[in-house]
């Protein structure tokens, strides 16, 4: 997926646990900032118009990556939650579904 940032006003979305989100790509982008770094960020835009940020980990990235998303495709990604590796480091779990277009 190449970046391309949209051009309309964009929220980010801020999930509990459960909490779904679906649109269509209208593009990526890489964003840096003093705190996290580097911060990849994937442009939905729901069945409203509304244009929405969601903040990409590398379970997200891999996901679309292996399913070839792309401009156009819908993307329905939810949060499930932080959990906790054997190891005692916490994650946050999610799905993505891809529909082609």
């Amino acid at each position: 997926m190449t970046e391309n940032q949209p051009t309309k006003k964009v929220t980010y979305w801020q999930p509990s646990a459960g909490d779904t989100i679906a649109g269509i790509i209208q593009g990526s982008g890489t964003f840096h900032d003093s705190l996290y770094d580097e911060q990849k960020t994937l442009f939905l835009q729901d069945d409203s118009g509304v244009v929405v940020g969601v903040d990409l980990n590398r379970y997200l990235m891999h996901s679309l990556k292996q399913r070839n998303a792309a401009l156009g495709d819908v993307v329905t990604v939810t949060f499930h939650g932080k959990e906790q590796k054997n190891n005692g480091r916490s994650f946050n779990r999610y799905t993505l579904l891809v529909d082609k277009l």
